[in-house]
């Protein structure tokens, strides 16, 4: 893993930040500060900084894109950074690094591509030592500082080696026998006091044992096993959760994705060749199968989906079945199917509820390690998602739509206009277009605003603005039937195609390497961000000219559901609100989208009230969906009314929290949207995304866990109680039951304790 500046302190930090005043939080002032003073970083060392003024800052301040030569030109910059040699030397999978090097020497991405392929093999046997290939790093100029920097790197590769034989040296005299088949001829792999760290780095604990079965039969031997050593049992996928929704010290963690490659970056899963068939077979988990079910008619279909198949694979197997398709689902690929569904709070498109309100049948081991099953239509709505509670979830049966094709036109729009502000000097002067002072500036914020409420409309609808940019990216889409494809249109069968896949998983790693970089540590949050800007803007469409044509591009539906590619490879820091949208006042008939753009420009205010004080605590994106209401139980879209959900979010990186900017952001953020009023002046239960940051913040001037209780859904917890209640009555079970085998802290608090 490259090295981090964590360990630099906080008030360190900031004095060496101090010398630049960053000045007009704009994008291209911002731009020429760095190119004036990024020479006079204290911590340069080997940073080029010539790449990064003459491949990235320059064209873009002559309105110039290309995503290839801007991030070949950050490369360039870090090429000789430990950071970047080390996350080098950790990529393992034969041929990716030589495509990296490839392309690091000025191939472009559709030449690495159609020279070499991706030659990776599966996510199961990526870590296997035989997989490693020998490759020569790159030609660099040796120097006294270059040795040294090699034998740390040798150190903390055998340093890496030293635990992954640890972890695999098989003791079986000291740890639990479980038998994954009746002939006991397999056990489930088990690693005793193995270190958790969820992906955002926000949880740590030591699980006394941590299993990864792959049949049925091993999970529930598993409980057995667990039940009278008075152990509780929690399930982990990825891990993209903030919350403290895991297992515990010396509790028990079944991870459904092998111990190396979910802590590893980066991870190759989402540019594995060839298609996921989700049959068994000797390479292929129990837990990751996948197979039709009943047909509900002409345009739907019940589907079998085993909780450790990632998006990634049904991606994939909805390609090559051509036929069915979830109708939504997160943009994530590198996460399982079990770890979308657990915290109940995804989706978007406002025709459209939460993924979990598409679980039609729940499978999972039981406290007393039986294999059970809900479908009932009515406790289906607290066991859909369940956070975990019920038992080890199995297999989920979903309700697919029959495939249909998007048809996406992303725009890059002045911000001012993507969502309109509610009044117009809302928007910072620094954002101020040339429109804001035309004589028909009302004119164009009202034909905006009706556009933006076309689009919130439409089947999908997604905004995104990187911190100090003139323009936002507008992602909303409509879905077409295949046979009503325009002819002559051009169908992409993958989007991205190999080359766009390469360049988003390429993005994502340099976003890792750039942000764990010592350089990366001694700049100001604003210069981060605006660098990070020109990363995250560099891929998305169009790409070669702000004024460029829009595209149209028709692709497969789960081509759309997951347009980027690589996003695990960058950590996050990221809270996310839940905001009803409320009807409007002078008609109750029509959805009032004021509170939508309110929220929406109180955290650009926000991001601007922050930088002027000199911080910058957002560092990555604000972004929103439009999605509708839910009625899973304790789905915080749950309740929302006909007119659906605004599902806004942060994202930053993990120096804004080591500067100590992310939390008091976080609360304040909190505060705003939390009080937020319909048109009468009742306050709307907005709640947080469950599995983000919320622990530990108030809500409503209290703890956020008596928040929940007490007021966000004081409601729904009794209801959920009852259903779990009534199930376990009906499969031998009780409450007092499953909070021993399957709860943690957490849990007891919110649920079980009256």
């Amino acid at each position: 893993m490259p090295l981090s500046s964590s360990s630099t302190s906080i008030s360190a930090r900031s004095a060496r930040r101090q010398p630049w005043s960053i000045g007009i939080l704009q994008r291209d002032h911002i731009l020429r500060n760095i190119r004036e003073h990024i020479d006079d970083v204290e911590y340069k060392h080997d940073v080029d900084p010539e790449p990064l003024k003459r491949d990235v800052i320059e064209p873009i301040l002559r309105n110039e894109f290309d995503p290839q030569v801007q991030i070949r030109g950050i490369m360039h910059a870090l090429r000789h950074t430990l950071a970047f040699r080390s996350a080098l030397q950790n990529i393992k999978q034969p041929g990716l690094r030589e495509q990296v090097e490839a392309f690091l020497r000025g191939k472009a991405a559709e030449e690495v591509v159609a020279e070499k392929g991706f030659s990776l093999p599966c996510s199961h046997s990526i870590h296997h030592p035989a997989a490693a290939k020998t490759v020569q790093p790159l030609a660099v100029k040796r120097s006294f500082l270059d040795v040294l920097k090699d034998m740390l790197l040798k150190i903390l590769n055998v340093k890496s080696l030293v635990t992954s034989c640890l972890r695999d040296k098989a003791r079986p005299h000291k740890l639990p026998q479980i038998w994954e088949d009746e002939a006991k001829s397999k056990e489930v792999k088990v690693y005793p006091q193995d270190e958790f760290e969820n992906w955002g780095q926000t949880v740590k604990n030591t699980p006394q044992y941590t299993f990864l079965p792959t049949t049925v039969l091993g999970v529930q031997n598993l409980v057995r096993w667990c039940a009278p050593n008075n152990l509780h049992v929690r399930c982990a996928g990825y891990r993209h959760s903030w919350s403290p929704i895991f297992s515990q010290d010396n509790e028990v963690l079944v991870s459904f994705v092998d111990l190396t490659q979910v802590t590893s970056l980066p991870d190759p899963m989402s540019i594995q060749p060839g298609n996921f068939t989700g049959m068994v077979g000797p390479d292929i988990s129990e837990l990751k199968t996948i197979e039709f079910k009943e047909n509900l008619g002409p345009k739907k279909q019940l589907c079998r989906i085993g909780a450790g198949v990632t998006n990634e694979e049904f991606r994939r197997w909805a390609l090559k079945n051509k036929t069915w398709a979830l109708p939504v689902d997160v943009i994530l690929v590198e996460v399982t199917i079990g770890g979308v569904n657990g915290p109940i709070c995804h989706g978007a498109g406002r025709e459209h509820q939460t993924c979990s309100d598409l679980v039609r049948r729940i499978e999972y081991v039981d406290c007393h390690g039986e294999l059970q099953t809900v479908d009932d239509k009515e406790l289906i709505k607290a066991a859909a998602g369940c956070f975990g509670l019920l038992g080890v979830v199995t297999h989920i049966t979903f309700e697919l739509d029959a495939m249909s094709y998007a048809v996406l036109q992303p725009r890059k729009v002045d911000i001012g206009l993507a969502i309109p502000p509610v009044e117009k000097e809302d928007i910072p002067e620094e954002l101020r277009a040339d429109w804001f002072g035309a004589a028909d500036a009302d004119a164009q914020l009202q034909a905006a605003n009706a556009e933006f409420e076309r689009r919130a409309d439409d089947y999908y609808s997604e905004w995104f603005w990187f911190p100090y940019q003139q323009k936002a990216w507008v992602n909303t889409w409509k879905t077409v039937e295949k046979e009503k494809v325009d002819k002559g249109v051009k169908i992409w069968p993958e989007y991205p195609d190999p080359a766009g896949v390469f360049m988003q998983w390429i993005q994502g790693w340099l976003g890792h390497i750039l942000t764990s970089s010592t350089l990366f540590g001694k700049i100001p949050g604003a210069w981060q961000a605006q660098l990070l800007a020109t990363n995250g803007m560099a891929n998305l469409a169009p790409i070669r000219g702000e004024d460029d044509e829009e595209p149209t591009i028709v692709t497969p539906l789960p081509n759309a559901l997951h347009f980027q590619r690589g996003i695990q490879n960058m950590r996050v820091r990221d809270i996310e609100f839940q905001i009803p949208i409320p009807a409007r006042a002078d008609d109750a008939s029509r959805p009032d989208f004021t509170v939508v753009r309110r929220a929406w420009w109180d955290a650009i205010k926000l991001v601007y009230d922050y930088g002027r004080d000199g911080k910058a605590p957002m560092r990555v994106t604000l972004e929103l969906r439009i999605m509708g209401g839910s009625d899973v139980l304790m789905a915080p879209q749950h309740g929302n009314g006909p007119w659906g959900t605004a599902s806004i979010e942060v994202l930053t990186i993990p120096d804004a929290d080591r500067d100590g900017e992310w939390a008091p952001y976080v609360q304040r953020m909190s505060d705003i949207w939390m009080a937020y009023t319909d048109s009468h002046g009742a306050k709307l239960n907005v709640r947080p995304h469950w599995a983000k940051e919320w622990d530990g913040f108030q809500l409503g001037g209290m703890d956020a866990r008596k928040y929940f209780k007490t007021v966000a859904y004081k409601d729904q917890i009794p209801k959920f109680r009852s259903a779990l209640a009534e199930i376990g009555k009906g499969q031998g079970w009780t409450l007092e039951e499953l909070k021993n085998r399957f709860s943690n802290k957490l849990w007891d608090e919110l649920v079980f304790e009256e």
